[in-house]
């Protein structure tokens, strides 16, 4: 008995060292994997540290928590889509003379480009964004094509997908792309009718994506409504009774900011659709040009389309944000319900400052922002503060306008937070005007407006006592992942 109960033992502890050895082989190997990957040294440190020290749970969540696509694959199906979509393009670049800093970086992009001839409208409030959607999907002859972080099957829900069912069922070809997380409460039976009438609604990055679980870490934040070619939305907004309404809670106001777009830069949020698209079902859509497509404008804003995301090497969003701060002159107007800024945004804004930018960042206060949140975010205040930037936080309203204004020309309007996760994880767009002095005197009047309600900080609004500000740095520490 004893011989046989010592045999298995042994067995059993030849079994746990090979799994050890097989645990600690495997780290080696992802530990390689983390190093050339690239990424910021902290990050590298810390799944180094992680799968070192636990090699099969630092595994799991190397795996389960990505960080990046299938970027081979996807680079082929942008390729297809690209060759596919080459002779729909419309409009003219803008001049190359003269190109320098912002204008130079926006035209040589990854997939944009600086594109001339469009007009933009302000959407501020909910009432006035919802009603120039409802009107444009209303119109519309060939299609509609929506990419939505949240869609809520609320009041606001059931209203946005009752016109794109009357679309459909009058024969317009309408396709809506839906975050998986974002949109958790969405179910099948909401999305019935619309599919019913012909539609077609699809969920991004599921948790199963392509037997891949736990893609939760990669998420669709963008904001997007292209009909028939010649007319976009871009924003903040998603859908929902607060995006509508401008109210959340019982008293407190909802801001946010849209942009009507039309002109040949649609044709750039047309691949943007498109791109995403394709990663969500595999299906390349070739031919997206309206038989009835207005006729495009000779004059206009020279605009850029803008994107980050997992899908993709490098950030135009990023460089384009970076840039525009570079460059300023005067006054930097930076707009961010989060605000926990990477290293390369928090430098370009104190350098500006440091050159003699006047610049205003606006983010929420702790009333209306969640805790853990706005610990984060008050973790760097003091170096923003010290550097002579001016901070201005909500009291009861909450901001959710995701927008930047440099030297009262140049304006960009997106879904992108200042945050970790949209510069990394995140799939985000924006479009950036150049030159634009009109739409950047009314997105100021907005600011100026929305100003009412917030208190500028100084350094001597910062905690001073050591469990505040403990607590402080130890949610800046966990920012990466909020």
């Amino acid at each position: 008995m004893l011989t046989a109960a010592f045999a298995i033992d042994t067995a059993n502890s030849w079994q746990v060292v090979a799994i050890a050895l097989l645990g600690e082989l495997l780290a080696l190997v992802f530990v390689y994997r983390v190093l050339v990957r690239g990424g910021s040294p902290s990050s590298t440190l810390l799944w180094m540290a992680v799968i070192l020290a636990a090699p099969w749970v630092g595994l799991a969540l190397y795996y389960l928590l990505p960080r990046r696509l299938q970027l081979r694959r996807l680079r082929r199906l942008r390729v297809r889509g690209e060759r596919a979509r080459e002779g729909r393009r419309g409009g003219a670049e803008a001049s190359p003379s003269g190109r320098s800093g912002l204008r130079a970086l926006l035209a040589g992009s990854d997939g944009s480009g600086l594109v001339g001839g469009s007009s933009l409208r302000w959407l501020p409030d909910g009432q006035a964004f919802f009603a120039a959607w409802e009107a444009a999907v209303e119109a519309a002859r060939h299609h509609v094509h929506c990419v939505v972080y949240i869609l809520r099957p609320d009041a606001t829900g059931r209203r946005f997908l009752d016109a794109l069912t009357r679309a459909a069922a009058r024969g317009v070809a309408v396709r809506l792309l839906y975050d998986s997380f974002g949109s958790l409460g969405l179910k099948a039976q909401h999305l019935a009718a619309l599919r019913a009438a012909g539609g077609r609604a699809e969920a991004f990055l599921p948790l199963l994506w392509k037997r891949r679980p736990f893609t939760v870490n990669l998420r669709n934040h963008r904001k997007l409504l292209v009909v028939d070619g010649h007319t976009g939305f871009v924003g903040g907004r998603n859908v929902g009774d607060e995006y509508f309404t401008d109210r959340v809670g019982r008293s407190r106001r909802w801001l946010d900011a849209m942009l009507e777009v039309r002109g040949p830069v649609v044709a750039r949020l047309e691949d943007v659709f498109a791109e995403d698209w394709c990663t969500a079902t595999d299906e390349v859509l070739a031919d997206l040009a309206s038989p009835a497509a207005t006729p495009l404008p000779t004059a206009g804003i020279d605009v850029g389309v803008v994107c980050s995301g997992p899908d993709r090497e490098l950030s135009d969003l990023w460089f384009a944000t970076i840039q525009a701060i570079g460059d300023a002159q005067g006054t930097v107007d930076l707009s961010s319900p989060y605000l926990v800024p990477p290293p390369t945004l928090l430098l370009a804004l104190q350098m500006a400052a440091a050159r003699g930018v006047t610049v205003r960042v606006y983010t929420n206060g702790p009333r209306v922002e969640a805790a853990l949140l706005y610990h984060a975010q008050r973790h760097h205040y003091a170096a923003m503060l010290a550097a002579g930037i001016e901070l201005y936080e909500t009291v009861q309203e909450y901001n959710h306008a995701k927008l930047l204004v440099v030297d009262g020309r140049h304006v960009m309007v997106g879904s992108a937070n200042m945050d970790l996760r949209s510069a990394n994880l995140n799939f985000e767009l924006a479009v950036m005007a150049v030159d634009a002095p009109g739409l950047a005197a009314e997105v100021l009047q907005t600011i100026e407006r929305r100003r009412v309600d917030c208190r500028r900080l100084s350094l001597a609004d910062l905690p001073t006592e050591p469990l505040r500000r403990a607590a402080d740095g130890f949610c800046g520490m966990l920012s990466p992942l909020l």
